[in-house]
């Protein structure tokens, strides 16, 4: 038995002592390959790039059998010449750069030059283009001849992976490498909606999508959302060396996942959670119960300050300034919501920068479908805006109504609150309903307002208002922060935590100590540390889903009942409020009007 195991030792040790050999220069190219090509849709996606950054204005996918058997990719762009053709499949051979330098400010979507060699190492490759109104094609054995073709380029890959069956007996069945090569497809379209697409598969014709006017229209022409376009806007924002441009969908357009959250950078989609939370930061408190909003995030960044060449598929991006981008972005996109759901009035002058979307009309108004055929606008900036009509303000009783209820009068925290005396509230108070819910009756209306969600942003706003009123602690509590990362995070928000009633000062090797906290603030020594060490989040970001929390755990909770007095105070108050939201989003009431109590009882 011993003589066995030192048989298989030493034929170990023999294997381990094979000498050092170089690849064939075939098995090489296709190791190299399987790095940029590994499914069918890498191969669409690189041909669309070669086919985009040639300036085509219209560009045809065909693919059949998951693109397995046949990738064709068509544009009418500048074309390439017969010398072009003859090295275009080498190796390392590309129009796009020409020195290390170049890496440094890349303006195109391909530039490794690494696209047509790696195709044509793991299948049949074919390319006709044409270029000054002489045309050539590639034929097997690297042979070029004149072919007939008026415009553009034409590259047909076809048997993918059927010389490395390493390579395609892990692909997935035709159906999911067709829905990848889709995917890919939808995500050049979103970005470069300009230039005009249409994809084909197995035949059938999929996508046919014009040259569109705006992000926003080829957004809804790619997704074909079942909301309303009014509900979909386009926003825009810049900072140094960046501009973007978000398609936001309103709070009526939300989601269960985040399947609708896209993020493009210099016309390339990539995976970058750090931006996708930017806009949910943005978001917060606009989405309750878990949901989500849809929005193409779509990001110009000046090239040196953007590196992609850490990725072979260029799927991830490394940013010289990220802090400021994610600023922006979160800061435009709560500015959208907040604006979105308060009632404003009158006109303010806008400053030179700002953002432009437009609101949709106030449901309920009989002019909706007129008024949704002209383009009603906002301009705004961070310090002033103009409107010339009122967004959406509470849910119509189609939509889903929200549960929650109010507070025990002996835990009133709003006796302090002063409402808007400018705003009038003519109502009739009738009671209060399931232990939930307040009845009130107001121009011609019946609405039900949930007694927690008001209370809750009643405390919220007061909190806010008076949320530079600090106290110290007797033992501070003592942050050990995690890394360096953190530590920046943390010097950045000290100021604004300070402003908020949250004192924090550095005591050295990444220990940090809070020395005072709001007046008001209950929270746990835990709870306040996670929320402070959580780097992603912004600081008004972090203020707000404190108070929140804080708001929210002293409001009035489901089964408490009210005194009439304290019920109809609640009641005035929360209809006076400019956005009748809870902090987490749910609407403060419910409206339902006489015409749909009416249809209720079948009464004519």
């Amino acid at each position: 038995m011993q003589e066995t195991d030192t048989s298989a030792e030493n034929k170990i040790n023999v294997e381990n002592n094979r000498p050092v050999r170089e690849l064939p220069p075939e098995t090489a190219q296709k190791i190299a390959a399987g790095e940029v090509i590994d499914r069918p849709a890498a191969a669409v996606r690189e041909l669309l790039d070669n086919a985009i950054d040639s300036g085509a204005g219209q560009i045809s996918v065909e693919i059949e059998n998951g693109g397995i058997d046949r990738i064709r990719v068509g544009d009418d762009g500048c074309g390439m010449s017969e010398e072009d053709l003859a090295i275009c499949t080498k190796n390392h051979t590309t129009s796009k750069i020409s020195s290390v330098e170049d890496l440094l400010k890349i303006n195109t979507l391909g530039f490794r030059g690494e696209a047509l060699a790696s195709i044509n190492a793991v299948c049949r490759l074919e390319i006709t283009s044409a270029r000054n109104g002489r045309a050539f094609k590639t034929v097997p054995g690297g042979k070029i001849i004149p072919a007939v073709r008026n415009r553009g380029t034409l590259v047909q890959a076809d048997g993918l992976f059927e010389n490395f069956p390493a390579r395609r007996q892990f692909l997935k069945r035709a159906s999911a490498e067709t829905a990848l090569c889709r995917q890919v497809f939808t995500d050049k379209a979103l970005a470069w909606y300009k230039t005009g697409f249409k994809l084909t598969t197995d035949g059938t014709v999929r996508y046919i999508l014009p040259p569109a006017q705006s992000l926003k229209e080829r957004c809804l022409a790619v997704f074909k959302p079942k909301e309303d376009p009014a509900f979909f806007y386009e926003i825009n924002g810049s900072g140094e060396n960046f501009s973007f441009t978000v398609v936001l969908g309103s709070p009526e357009v939300a989601n269960k996942d985040r399947r609708f959250e896209f993020v493009f950078v210099n016309g390339r989609r990539i995976n970058d959670f750090a931006l996708q939370q930017a806009v949910e930061f943005g978001a917060e408190g606009r989405f309750p119960n878990g949901l989500h909003p849809f929005f193409c995030l779509f990001i110009q960044v000046a090239p040196e300050s953007a590196d992609f060449n850490i990725h072979p598929a260029k799927r991830e991006v490394r940013f010289r300034n990220p802090s400021a981008i994610h600023h922006a972005v979160s800061s435009v996109c709560r500015d959208f919501y907040r604006r979105y759901m308060i009632r404003f009035s009158g006109e303010t002058p806008y400053s030179e920068k700002n953002t432009f979307f437009d609101f949709p009309p106030p449901h309920g108004n009989p002019e909706i479908q007129k008024s949704r055929d002209k383009t009603e606008s906002v301009y705004f900036s961070s310090a002033a805006y103009t409107e010339t009509h009122e967004p959406r303000y509470g849910y119509s009783q189609s939509q889903k109504e929200s549960g929650g209820v109010f507070f025990a009068a002996e835990r009133s925290a709003e006796k302090d609150i002063q409402p808007c005396p400018d705003i009038p509230v003519n109502f009739r108070f009738l009671g209060q309903v399931l232990g939930t819910f307040l009845a009130v009756e107001k121009d011609g209306k019946l609405l039900l307002i949930d007694q927690h969600a008001a209370h809750e942003r009643i405390i919220y706003n007061e909190i806010m208002n008076n949320k530079g009123e600090r106290q110290e602690l007797l033992v501070p509590y003592r942050i050990d922060s995690p890394d360096k990362r953190t530590d920046q995070c943390l010097q950045e928000k000290q100021k604004d935590l300070h402003d908020a009633g949250f004192t924090i000062k550095g005591d050295g090797d990444g220990f940090w100590l809070v020395i005072s906290v709001p007046v008001r603030w209950t929270g746990t020594e835990k709870e306040l540390i996670d929320e402070l060490t959580d780097g992603a989040a912004e600081p008004e970001t972090l203020i707000s889903r404190l108070y929140a929390t804080e708001a929210c755990r002293a409001a009035c909770k489901d089964g408490d009942i009210l005194d009439p007095a304290t019920a109809r105070n609640i009641a005035e108050k929360a209809l006076r409020l400019p956005e009748p939201f809870c902090p987490h989003g749910r609407p403060v009431y419910t409206e339902i009007t006489r015409e749909e109590l009416f249809r209720r009882v079948k009464r004519t």
